[in-house]
């Protein structure tokens, strides 16, 4: 099933269904999650194997001074993720993120065609004029590439799987084509 979805999402990317791709690559952490901390809470295993897998990788290579610039850590992704799936709004809860420097006061989504080398990039910035300030006198935005986010989520959580294939004993379903036949299926 995860690969089926991880081929829907890169199909919906590339009839530029951003919503829809989205949609489903925020899914793909909580898959790989389960395979990886069985045991362990939604929230925390999501959060924990994007960190693990994507997050790590996503943190700024510089910062200056004491302000650290946001990034899409598991927190904010997972945010993202709920706000998405379960409201229909594509943001994050600022309220829910622990880590300072990813309580984002501006969260945009930027959609971008598929261009000739597939590389597309996230922007983070914050400000410390007066502009609705922090307690800590910032003001932060993330510019977020929904098919660059797309795109590491599926390339990673592909890998994952091919490592770790294993680990997904716990996919259990019949899915049937409604033109072909059921007795196959019924067959025990």
């Amino acid at each position: 099933m995860l690969l089926e979805i991880i081929q829907e999402t890169r199909k919906a990317l590339d009839n530029n269904m951003y919503i829809a791709a989205l949609s489903m690559a925020l899914t793909i952490p909580d898959i790989c999650g389960k395979a990886e901390y069985p045991n362990g809470g939604t929230g925390k295993r999501y959060k924990d194997w994007y960190d693990e897998y994507i997050g790590k990788y996503e943190h700024p290579p510089f910062e200056e001074g004491k302000t650290k610039m946001p990034y899409l850590s598991g927190e904010v992704v997972y945010s993202l993720r709920n706000s998405m799936l379960h409201q229909g709004t594509p943001n994050i809860d600022k309220g829910r993120i622990m880590e300072e420097s990813n309580k984002i006061d501006r969260f945009i989504l930027v959609r971008q065609e598929k261009n000739q080398f597939d590389i597309y990039g996230d922007s983070a910035e914050y400000s410390d004029q007066d502009m609705s300030l922090d307690k800590h006198g910032v003001y932060r935005s993330y510019y977020v590439n929904i098919r660059r986010l797309c795109m590491i989520i599926c390339a990673t959580a592909e890998g994952y799987y091919e490592d770790n294939k294993e680990k997904f004993d716990f996919f259990n379903y019949v899915m049937v084509d409604k033109g072909h036949e059921y007795d196959d299926i019924f067959s025990f």
